[in-house]
């Protein structure tokens, strides 16, 4: 069976949605740099603008567990990690099935 690529699931709120939406913006161009990495999806929910979700595509989990762990230490993504105020969750799944 052929292995699945990996999508990383971030909820999180924002202090300012402004903000933190242009910073995010600003990051994402960094993110396309980590090995691995396929595409990022930046979302926000459309009742409350201030809760954002990311939904990235890795080649691998390793590759998806490195670049979070680069994320915390790197200057490129600082700005946009201090407009988090809560981390809902982070997760990582593989495709089960997909229907188009």
């Amino acid at each position: 069976m052929k292995m699945s690529t990996i999508f990383e699931l971030v909820s999180f709120k924002v202090k300012n949605a402004d903000k933190a939406a242009q910073l995010r913006r600003e990051a994402m161009e960094h993110a396309k740099q980590f090995k691995g990495f396929i595409n990022y999806r930046a979302l926000t929910n459309t009742e409350d603008p201030t809760l954002f979700t990311d939904l990235v595509e890795w080649a691998s989990l390793e590759d998806a567990q490195a670049a979070a762990e680069k994320v915390m230490t790197l200057p490129e993504f600082q700005a946009m990690m201090s407009e988090i105020e809560a981390v809902e969750s982070m997760k990582h799944f593989s495709i089960d099935k997909i229907v188009e």
